[in-house]
């Protein structure tokens, strides 16, 4: 079932997701149709909801614009090395091209590389360029572009200048990147299971091939490539006013068509693409319903207007996690640094009262999973849904750990920031502190920072022995964020310090076989929650409001960005 690591022509994922298809807009007074996608598990068969077949049409003939608006495009940059924060990266996922593209099922299938596997031994993963490839410019992409991009992206010394944290952790794992006739190897110094992962464009980053520049790192170069980035996705960008929009074109070479060998086209059906920054949710909302804008992500509390404007809803499931992490707090000058502590804060929190009362139900908000699992998850169990709400539990823990009805434990911060990912997230902080002091006592404060400074300020250690609030994309392969929170000794965002912890995760995200390490997970996820560095709150749904000159849309499961763009189509 999971032995996509020995074969490449087997596929990485074996997710148990439908995917949606939309449906045309009811005309007349009719109410339009409010969709959520949903999955049905058949033994081990996936049921999916493919789009109907467009028909292949010229580019002239094409509807003539599709107008996106997102909250932001992060720091605007195009190369994935240099993106900061916890965003989408909305941009770079349509300009770039990559190795490994998916399916409706976020399977890999092959993109720039026609092939791949990885060594019995789990140490080098080989990717055979694919003959034919275009950027942007005309130019073909060539092995050495690959070659280049992969040793910019993940060789050993990025560690020294990337500021993206995926990027540095993989780079602290490399051993070599090496080029032979039209294979490039990446060879590690043990198992990294989520490089291909990283290098697709079913990871949560966007590191797609980039033509070769004069050398590895270059801040001139880098500066340039800016100025005029060129990819190899299915648009190119014409135009890019900062803090505003993006504009981009069709890209009629995009690789991915049938006269290229692929068994679809992914090519997108409209000659011109807007993508503005729009923060204001209510701004967004109204050009919906003005016709200015096609899609935009919104909150359930949106619907109404929507509908009433002749669009309609679309929620994404599993879009995105709650983090609810204690940090630092392997130190024990603080009291989280005793389990009884962090878990009598976990039992006093009511997840469903977050579920039903903040977000309005399960149509948004579903209080299921834990971190990094979530129920599409390899090595996800009912039984690591959140912990019941317990507070006469959650009083005892408390006073056994020697701070009864809160006296001594001291101030607790709850650290926030706005979120267009994670609609409420403020809010269901807020809801977090109250049950803190109404049922245990604690003198508790929400400090409300953005995301770049508090994820900053985590990391300096300025927030030790606090709790950070904030979402996360998740991951079908929970490798890599296991092996940064759990299993990695280094990295800043490291959850502990208990040397047998590491030992165990290390074990689990290094062992090669797929269907071995889905079994390691089963085990390793219990222990985790039940040392409840993280606190287990639920994931949200996210909620995109689609403008009525959009027939069809078929966006990927666990996504928050407008993911599947080639599956579109507008009304002439």
């Amino acid at each position: 079932m999971f032995d996509w690591l020995r074969n490449p022509k087997v596929l990485i994922f074996a997710p148990l997701m439908v995917v949606l298809l939309f449906a045309v807009a009811c005309g007349g007074e009719a109410a339009p149709e409010r969709i959520i996608v949903e999955k049905e598990v058949v033994v081990e068969k996936v049921v999916t909801a493919t789009p109907a077949p467009v028909a292949e049409m010229a580019a002239t003939a094409l509807p003539g614009k599709l107008t996106i608006m997102v909250s932001d495009l992060v720091n605007e940059r195009f190369d994935m090395v240099y993106m900061t924060g916890a965003g989408t990266f909305n941009h770079l996922r349509i300009v770039g091209g990559f190795l490994l593209s998916d399916n409706e099922k976020r399977e890999f299938v092959p993109g720039i590389a026609s092939r791949w596997n990885v060594s019995e031994d789990g140490l080098t993963w080989n990717f055979t360029v694919r003959k034919g490839v275009k950027f942007h410019d005309g130019s073909e992409v060539t092995p050495e572009d690959v070659l280049w991009t992969v040793r910019h992206t993940f060789g050993p010394k990025v560690v020294e200048y990337a500021t993206q944290g995926g990027a540095k952790r993989i780079s602290r794992s490399m051993n070599s990147i090496d080029l032979d006739g039209d294979t490039v190897s990446v060879n590690t110094k043990f198992f990294v299971g989520d490089v291909a992962l990283s290098l697709s464009r079913s990871g949560d980053k966007s590191f797609h091939i980039m033509p070769k520049r004069a050398t590895v790192h270059n801040l001139d170069e880098e500066a340039a490539y800016d100025k005029n980035p060129i990819g190899a996705g299915p648009v190119r960008l014409v135009k890019h006013d900062r803090a505003s929009v993006m504009k981009f074109e069709r890209f009629d070479d995009f690789y991915f068509q049938p006269k290229n060998g692929f068994p679809e086209d992914k090519r997108v059906n409209f000659q011109e693409l807007d993508m503005f920054i729009v923060p204001e949710v209510a701004t967004r909302v109204a050009a919906l319903r003005a016709g200015e804008a096609d899609m935009a992500p919104v909150t359930r509390e949106q619907t109404a207007q929507v509908e009433a404007g002749g669009g309609r809803m679309v929620f994404i499931p599993e879009a995105v996690l709650v983090v609810a992490a204690f940090t630092w707090c392997w130190d024990p000058q603080y009291p989280c640094s005793d389990k009884r502590v962090r878990q009598a804060l976990d039992y006093a929190i009511n997840k469903e009262q977050i579920q039903d009362e903040l977000h309005g139900g399960t149509q948004a908000f579903v209080a299921k999973g834990w971190n990094p699992p979530s129920p599409s998850t390899v090595g996800y169990t009912p039984a690591l849904d959140p912990f019941p709400f317990d507070p006469d539990k959650a009083r005892q823990l408390l006073a056994d750990a020697g701070y009864p009805g809160g006296k001594g434990f001291g101030k607790l911060y709850v650290n926030t920031f706005p979120s267009a990912a994670m609609p409420l997230q403020i809010e269901a902080a807020q809801m977090a502190a109250a049950f803190w002091k109404k049922e245990l006592g604690l003198d508790v404060e929400v400090r409300v920072g953005d995301n770049v400074g508090t994820r900053k300020k985590q990391k300096a250690g300025e927030l030790a022995g606090q709790v950070v609030w904030r979402e996360q994309i998740p991951f079908v392969e929970p490798s890599t964020l296991l092996h940064a929170w759990y299993g990695d000794p280094k990295h800043l965002d490291r959850a502990h310090e208990d040397p047998e912890i590491f030992r165990i995760v290390q074990e689990a995200t290094r062992t090669v076989d797929a269907d071995k390490r889905a079994e390691l997970y089963k085990k390793l996820f219990p222990i985790l929650r039940d040392e409840t560095y993280m606190m287990g709150i639920g994931y949200a749904n996210a909620a995109w409001g689609v403008g009525p000159r959009v027939l069809t849309w078929s966006p990927r499961v666990m996504t928050t960005f407008p993911s599947a763009i080639h599956t579109v189509t507008l009304k002439p």
